[in-house]
């Protein structure tokens, strides 16, 4: 069963790593989260090398149907983050060579 990472296990991750405190760490991931979330706000595309790239796009509107009843529902256009792997983390995680070495 896979590992659920939080901003708390990213947090205490980094407080062990750069010897800092877990209230410093705390804050340090959440101005990280929150300055990509504000660029794909604006509209900005947010690359992280050996990572990958996140983008927002529009979704048209459209008609859906509820799985319950069948019946037709409108679905509203709105906009959705999307995610590209990077060519390293796509390779790494098909096992490949791209992989880097854990800490």
């Amino acid at each position: 069963m896979a590992t659920v990472v939080t901003r708390d296990v990213l947090a205490k991750q980094l407080a062990e790593r750069a010897e800092i405190t877990m209230s410093a760490a705390r804050d340090e991931v959440s101005w990280f989260f929150d300055t990509i979330a504000g660029a794909l706000q604006k509209g900005d595309e947010v690359r992280i090398h050996g990572f990958g790239a996140f983008k927002t796009s529009q979704r048209a509107a459209r008609v859906g149907r509820n799985p319950r009843t069948g019946e037709q529902v409108k679905v509203p256009a709105r906009r959705v983050v999307r995610f590209s792997a990077s060519t390293t983390l796509a390779t790494a995680l098909k096992g490949g060579r791209g992989s880097r070495a854990k800490s």
